[in-house]
């Protein structure tokens, strides 16, 4: 049994050798993508340092403004960046962190690397407010506004964690942290391609995400979203020559050159091109597609994939509710860990991590069959161990 997106399956090398439900950690990658690497080092082989002149330097306008359509958001708030982290760097050194509106707070279920970041920032005046999950899967909504007072600054927090697959009631946060004058910062790797987002009506006040997960575009060209307001106003510390107003002037007499009057300001140094170039195909076959029709085949093969996980009696760390989870389910029982990695060997791709399981997730270009072989593979594995 198939669905009406099925048809995008052949753009898709490995699902012709592989059963592919691990989108969750890096996306399938289109079969037009070599061709867009080819064209990065033709126009570099054949252009030199001319290639900046049209081609290469367009090619961050247009990841940018396909970016912007994916999460609607207006045209010139999107700049890229290599990873999330360095989109939340360039958020973070905007900031001096002075008493008493000096807190950040973030969540005990945020992205591992995101912790040591953050931690770092109370070496210039930050204080780190953790709110505890209660659960392993989500957090309490009442726990976390009620950490939310006038001494926060800033919400660095995910849109869907990576440990459980929970989508965060995002919006409910952003407005409680406005009521107290404070900014959120959304984390949305786990979420942009696989649930719709819109940064208008959302009004949240940074959002940062990537390609390599649901965007099928690879490492190296993640973005962040800056809403409009706070553009201008905002100096950020960590910028380089393509932040400056003028990025080739090369005046070395300038202690202090003026920053973009654009979004470009927190760019920083020069942009990964080629991870720009390796995103392409995946990000257009997704803006063409839509992600509501994404959201609406995910739904099913979600529900699906729970109702064999409860038949087998296997523990699901998801939220069961469709509109509380994003395309991501993780499903747990005895050795677990071993099994992924049997699953694997039998291509069957997945992954396992502590405290939340196996993880599995069909994306769009997934059919039933792949959702029945996984099961089948689950019942040999765990009949044997």
């Amino acid at each position: 049994m198939s669905h009406s997106l099925a048809q995008w399956r052949e753009q898709y090398p490995i699902l012709e050798s592989k059963t592919y439900l691990a989108s969750h950690s890096l996306g399938a990658a289109p079969r037009a993508t070599q061709d867009a690497l080819n064209e990065y080092h033709a126009l570099w082989a054949s252009e030199g340092i001319l290639a900046w002149d049209g081609p290469w330097w367009q090619a961050v306008l247009d990841f940018s403004a396909t970016v912007e359509r994916i999460i609607g958001a207006p045209k010139g708030t999107v700049v890229p960046m290599q990873n999330a982290t360095r989109g939340m760097a360039a958020v973070a050194s905007c900031f001096d962190y002075q008493a008493p509106r000096n807190r950040i707070v973030i969540t005990s279920l945020e992205f591992t690397t995101s912790y040591p970041f953050w931690t770092r920032q109370q070496r210039l005046g930050a204080e780190l407010v953790v709110v505890e999950s209660r659960d392993g899967t989500t957090v309490d909504l009442e726990d976390f506004v009620n950490a939310l007072d006038e001494r926060v600054l800033l919400v660095p927090t995910s849109h869907v964690y990576f440990r459980s697959g929970a989508l965060q009631d995002l919006a409910t946060i952003i407005d409680a942290a406005h009521k107290h004058g404070a900014m959120v910062l959304g984390d949305g790797y786990q979420a942009v391609g696989t649930v719709p987002v819109h940064m208008e009506t959302l009004d949240v006040d940074f959002y940062v995400g990537g390609s390599h997960k649901w965007l099928c575009g690879g490492p190296g060209a993640a973005f962040l979203y800056v809403r409009p307001d706070h553009i201008q106003r905002l100096q950020p510390r960590l910028t380089g020559w393509f932040g400056l107003k003028n990025p080739f002037a090369y005046d070395p007499q300038s202690a202090s050159p003026e920053l973009s009057e654009g979004v470009h300001r927190f760019l920083g140094g020069t942009p990964n091109v080629p991870g720009l170039y390796a995103a392409r195909e995946g990000l257009r076959i997704i803006d063409t597609i839509g992600v509501e029709a994404i959201r609406e085949v995910s739904t099913a093969q979600t529900t699906r994939v729970i109702e064999c996980a409860d038949e087998r009696g296997l523990a699901v760390h998801t939220p069961r509710n469709p509109n509380e989870r994003s395309g991501m389910v993780c499903l747990d029982f005895p050795n677990a860990e071993r099994v992924s990695h049997q699953l694997c060997e039998q291509g069957i791709v997945v992954d396992w991590r502590p405290d939340c399981g196996l993880r599995m997730s069909p994306h769009f270009y997934n059919t039933n069959d792949d959702i029945t072989r996984f099961f089948a593979a689950i019942d040999d594995a765990v009949g044997t161990a």
